[in-house]
């Protein structure tokens, strides 16, 4: 275990800089990365706005693609021009059946129910936010631990099919320092029914991180951060089944893969076919953003 520790550990400190622009997944809950010659002009894919950075001296545009979207050829556009014909690939993700203790979190009551309405619209506004400028998209991970939980399972809570999971989980002890991600500013940070403490930043062009669960929330809205810099803490605030950081990305609104940002394919996410086989001890703390 000590061994495998320090493997992790020197792959995420020596092979970080591998990965230094997102990675291109034309798949359900992947993104598109296109180089474009200005970023002017409107970009879009399946009627959502995309956003633009840069890698050197090529500009890129880069689209999400919803978890929803069938396999099939598509278009994207810049401005009414068509920017590249897309071939997108049916991509299955596994079913995570999870056990929830508090079953107000799983069958909310009247008054849950109105709470989470209102939450539902804070919740759009920080996801839609978008300031002016490229995109920060050199990434780092947010914290150190293991990934629990991956991307886009069909996730089923107490018996009741739930929604996709959004994010991937990161479990870690409770107090763990989470950091920003990026460069970027503090769109919304608050407590939320299922989401606990969250925090939401915005990495310019409408790229948008979220922070889920935490124990203490260490920033407030309007806050520039640093990519490094202290956002809070590792809870189990929310709809948990244990201590983790549940880590989102959003493009206009839309999550995607945060794998695809990262700077490499953390070592110890587990096989999809294990998934069920996780315990439910801290170590394979799972949630719901």
């Amino acid at each position: 275990m000590r061994l495998l520790y320090f493997y992790t550990l020197y792959l995420l400190l020596f092979c970080s800089a591998a990965l230094s622009m997102p990675g291109d997944s034309p798949v359900p809950g992947g993104i598109l990365v296109l180089p474009v010659d200005n970023n002017t002009t409107p970009v879009k894919f399946l009627d959502k706005r995309g956003t633009f950075f840069r890698e050197k001296e090529q500009l890129y545009a880069l689209l999400p693609v919803p978890l929803e979207t069938a396999p099939g050829r598509y278009k994207a556009y810049i401005g009414a021009d068509v920017l590249r014909e897309v071939e997108i690939e049916g991509k299955e993700y596994a079913v995570q059946r999870l056990k929830i203790k508090n079953r107000r979190k799983v069958e909310p009551n009247r008054e849950d129910m109105k709470r989470i309405a209102k939450e539902r619209k804070r919740k759009r506004r920080a996801k839609s936010f978008r300031s002016p400028g490229l995109a920060n998209v050199d990434f780092i991970w947010p914290l150190e631990g293991i990934v629990s939980s991956p991307f886009g399972l069909r996730r089923v809570f107490n018996g009741k099919p739930g929604s996709p999971h959004k994010g991937i989980d990161i479990a870690a002890p409770k107090g763990e320092p989470v950091v920003a991600a990026a460069d970027g500013t503090v769109v919304d940070a608050g407590s939320f029914f299922f989401s606990g403490n969250l925090v939401f930043i915005e990495h310019n062009g409408g790229l948008v991180t979220v922070y889920a669960h935490l124990d203490k929330i260490a920033v407030h809205p309007g806050e520039r951060l640093k990519r490094g810099d202290i956002v809070g803490y590792v809870g189990s605030t929310g709809r948990v089944t244990g201590p983790h950081l549940h880590f989102g990305v959003m493009i206009d609104s839309v999550y995607v893969d945060p794998l695809l940002f990262l700077p490499i394919r953390h070592p110890s996410t587990p096989p999809a076919e294990k998934l069920s086989k996780i315990s439910h001890s801290p170590t394979g703390a799972k949630s719901t953003p």
